[in-house]
């Protein structure tokens, strides 16, 4: 695994991923998972089942609290939380009027998923799926068969694609084709970003490159569907 992508792909587990890649590499197009908090059973389950109305179903959309105030919605169906696709208030919390949103909200993603299915074939791509230390604990001896799914659901999503996989800080090394691991161990738990040079030293110090080029058939651009940040 090394050389310059076509794509860099964030497969979560959440957002310091997301601004890392895009912070490290140059490259500021959105994809689905950037945004979000997925566990890893999530993303296995969505990879087969990639439907954005099932996702954005209303009867199986739940608000998720803390301390009595509203931080994210979350994707029952897939056990997803969406927590940037949402307007916030100035404290930074999901409005109450939510589910006014649920339409525009799931057009974005319908988007940004769109460009990802549409990476054609003959393009270099790199998934690149981060693990948090609670999801090492949880996960314990179910990471390789899930990373496995989550392997055949890509082969499966993208058909004579150069496509792999990168794991960032796995619990176990997942020695398979196509599979890499790189332990970042970005301690940092007092801001969402994480540690920014720690990543960009660990990425392209791993001969990781983005290649600035795009596909000609690609999803064009849209200042909604690739806002770079939360607004929030």
């Amino acid at each position: 695994m090394t050389g310059a992508y076509d794509e860099i792909v964030s497969l979560g587990y959440d957002c310091r991923l997301a601004f890392n890649l895009r912070r490290t590499f140059g490259n500021p197009r959105a994809f689905p998972f950037d945004w979000w908090v997925t566990p890893l059973p999530a993303l296995a389950a969505f990879l087969r089942e990639p439907s954005v109305p099932a996702l954005y179903d209303p009867a199986q959309l739940l608000p998720v609290t803390l301390e009595g105030k509203l931080y994210a919605i979350r994707s029952a169906r897939y056990d997803i939380e969406l927590h940037h696709e949402f307007p916030r208030d100035k404290e930074g919390m999901v409005i109450a009027n939510w589910p006014a949103h649920v339409a525009r909200a799931q057009e974005r993603t319908q988007f940004l998923l769109d460009r990802m299915l549409a990476i054609p074939a003959g393009a270099r791509i790199l998934f690149v799926r981060s693990t948090k230390g609670i999801e090492r604990r949880a996960l314990g001896h179910r990471f390789p068969d899930l990373i496995a799914e989550i392997r055949q659901a890509l082969d499966a999503l993208f058909p004579g694609l150069a496509a792999e996989l990168l794991l960032i800080d796995p619990p176990s090394v997942i020695k398979a084709d196509g599979v890499t691991n790189l332990w970042v161990r970005d301690q940092d738990k007092s801001d969402w970003r994480g540690t920014p040079d720690l990543w960009s030293a660990k990425l392209l110090g791993a001969g990781i490159g983005w290649s600035g080029r795009r596909s000609e058939d690609r999803v064009e651009a849209s200042p909604e569907a690739d806002h770079s940040l939360p607004k929030w």
